[in-house]
């Protein structure tokens, strides 16, 4: 899914190795947008497969846009602040509501 400010992205039949690489390609067009991945089809996610996209949440921050992953990874206290999970796509949808909200009024 594409819209003006948001894009919804997530492995159909590949690998999450193979997606984050063809993720890692394309990112240059998602920058500007805000993102969400949707990882919630595959049926385990190791920790260390979310932190594949620290750098992009990061880059997402400092662009002003957002990047949420759904995913029902058990052990997300344990991610770096700046990676954004939901557990489904309407919590990412309105979180990025949220985080458009308070850029707004300049939070």
């Amino acid at each position: 899914m594409n819209k003006e400010k948001s894009i919804i992205c997530g492995p159909k039949n590949e690998s999450l190795t193979d997606f984050f690489t063809n993720f890692k390609l394309n990112y240059p067009d998602f920058l500007k947008k805000n993102v969400i991945v949707d990882l919630s089809k595959l049926r385990e996610v190791k920790h260390t497969e979310i932190l594949l996209f620290l750098n992009a949440a990061i880059s997402h921050l400092k662009n002003n846009t957002s990047l949420v992953i759904i995913t029902n990874h058990r052990d997300i206290d344990l991610l770096p602040e700046e990676i954004v999970t939901a557990p489904t796509l309407i919590e990412a949808l309105d979180i990025i509501e949220l985080d458009e909200i308070s850029r707004d009024l300049g939070f």
